[in-house]
């Protein structure tokens, strides 16, 4: 099967010399294309400027991404409906910059920003959604968001990772982070969820929702 994975950070501007980025050193993404390029799948890496985690021989990205923007542009540009699944563990910026001014009140260039600035204010607006635009770009590939929490209960996150399928029109959602706790939970938008215990078997798991390569 043809596969996009898109993993790593992805940020936004503030200025010319400066942006807001997500955590994220690739390291997830990295081991689940090379799980699935054991099971045969081939897969297309798009891998955020940002990541830190090195790729392994025979690994390569084909496309890379700093910001979401950049990201936005890589999804209109490519032909979307080769791809039997597309998988996005990236970190994706959940806010975009509005604007920004000095504690004057005074608003600041998007260029460069003075550096002897007492302070900054910034006004933080929503980043571009980029998981619930894929199903009209790709109808037919499998779809799988990811939904990283830091806070709520258990019924609370499985609630959220529905509503990221039902929105999205995505095929599951894989819940990790604090609130959570380790690991991953695949969760299909039909059948049982699957408590995985590291990036590798949440790779075969993946695998085995995606079916033969």
């Amino acid at each position: 099967m043809e596969i996009l994975l898109i993993a790593g950070p992805a940020s936004v501007a503030l200025d010319r010399a400066r942006m807001l980025a997500n955590f994220s050193t690739g390291k997830t993404g990295v081991i689940l294309a090379e799980t699935l390029r054991k099971h045969r799948h081939h897969v297309t890496l798009w891998y955020g400027t940002g990541a830190t985690y090195p790729l392994p021989t025979g690994l390569h990205f084909s496309e890379r991404f700093q910001t979401i923007h950049d990201l936005e542009k890589l999804l209109h540009k490519a032909d979307l409906r080769k791809f039997g699944a597309i998988l996005l563990p990236a970190a994706l910026p959940d806010y975009d910059l509005s604007s920004a001014h000095d504690l004057a009140g005074n608003k600041l260039s998007r260029d460069k920003w003075p550096g002897h600035l007492a302070g900054v204010r910034l006004e933080l607006k929503p980043a571009p959604r980029v998981l619930n635009k894929i199903r009209s770009l790709s109808p037919t590939s499998k779809i799988v968001g990811w939904k990283w929490e830091a806070e709520g209960s258990t019924s609370e996150l499985h609630q959220s990772a529905r509503e990221q399928i039902d929105e999205c029109r995505s095929d599951a959602c894989v819940l990790n982070g604090p609130a959570f706790g380790d690991g991953y939970l695949f969760m299909p938008k039909v059948g049982e969820a699957a408590r995985c215990a590291h990036p590798a078997e949440l790779g075969n798991v993946l695998a085995a929702f995606l079916g033969p390569a």
